[in-house]
């Protein structure tokens, strides 16, 4: 942030040395007055002082000059951040790779963790309208769904048609991702995010992610994590319980640990799935701050003047003070 800092209107910052040398005279000259005060009879001098019993507090020459300096920085237009234009915003990439293993079964997220996940989906892709996204089904194996389209409608019926009994292979790997992301994305890579839908990532998966994460060239990462730390049952059409090979029913807890360790260390940013839009909001926010990356040109910086308002708002509230006058 500090070297993103400068000033919109650099040319007002040259009323600070003004403004300076009006407070340096102005306190001069009260010196001056100050100074000729032994040659007046006391209580002349007592009647005939303006506020003398704030004499060696803050004046009202100071309190006018902290006023000016506040409004010269805000009218300069500090800045340190761009927002982005709406147009590159809507059309911003996104690709979203939903998990479809048997762990996306449970119950913890009525009716599923999976029929959640394309609600969810459904409500990202409704508020991206005109943007190009893409769709992946993943489990130990990646595959492509729909290739980018600005089409919502394109995206229902492929979504509702996931289960984990049409994937080749079981499992859930998010690494088998990574290479057919970046495919998808083309030259918009750097523009793009690589949305991860999901129960969770395994600890052996973290290494890859943290190098792809790395790469000049590589899109944002994100995660819209389904289900709770407890976990549930994860049951099939039937009602009957998924099990292992041993025969025991699969664990579908979700360690948070090791969530908060995958954002950390490959840089995703992690958001768990809940009731309301807040998660969708949360989302939308990490997909625009990825552009702020791509070097929008059509972006434009925040004018953060507006907090320079506020200390000279309340400067100017000194002038309710009995007896707070300037003399000029």
């Amino acid at each position: 942030m500090i070297e993103l800092f400068h000033f919109l209107r650099p040319m007002w910052l040259l009323a600070i040395p003004a403004i300076g040398l009006a407070w340096w005279l102005l306190r001069r000259r009260e010196a001056a007055r100050a100074g000729a005060a032994p040659v007046v009879a006391p209580h002349l001098r007592d009647a005939l002082t303006i506020n003398r019993d704030a004499r060696k507090g803050i004046r009202a020459v100071d309190g006018v000059s902290i006023v000016m300096l506040a409004v010269a920085i805000a009218a300069a237009g500090p800045t340190w951040s761009k927002q982005a234009s709406p147009w590159f915003a809507e059309t911003a990439p996104l690709v979203i790779a939903i998990e479809v293993s048997d762990s996306m079964r449970s119950n913890d997220l009525l009716p599923t963790r999976l029929d959640r996940a394309r609600f969810k989906v459904f409500d990202l892709i409704a508020a991206r309208t005109g943007s190009r996204t893409a769709l992946i089904a993943y489990a130990g194996s990646a595959h492509l769904v729909v290739p980018p389209s600005t089409d919502a409608g394109v995206l229902k019926p492929f979504l509702e048609s996931l289960d984990p009994a049409i994937m080749p292979t079981a499992g859930a790997n998010a690494n088998a991702v990574l290479p057919l992301a970046t495919s998808l994305l083309g030259e918009q890579t750097v523009a793009g995010t690589l949305l991860f839908v999901n129960d969770g990532f395994d600890p052996d998966e973290i290494g890859a992610l943290s190098e792809f994460s790395a790469g000049s060239d590589a899109p944002a990462l994100a995660a819209l994590v389904m289900g709770t730390d407890e976990g549930g049952v994860a049951l099939m059409p039937d009602g009957s319980a998924v099990t292992t090979a041993s025969g025991r029913r699969i664990d579908t807890a979700i360690d948070s640990a090791l969530l908060r360790r995958v954002a950390r260390e490959a840089d995703v940013s992690i958001v768990r799935a809940g009731v309301g839009d807040a998660d969708i909001r949360q989302l939308l926010r990490a997909i625009e701050s990825n552009l702020l990356r791509a070097n929008d040109p059509d972006a434009q910086w925040r004018d953060q003047g507006w907090w320079f308002l506020w200390p000279a708002f309340l400067g100017s509230l000194l002038w309710f003070r009995r007896g707070w006058t300037m003399q000029w």
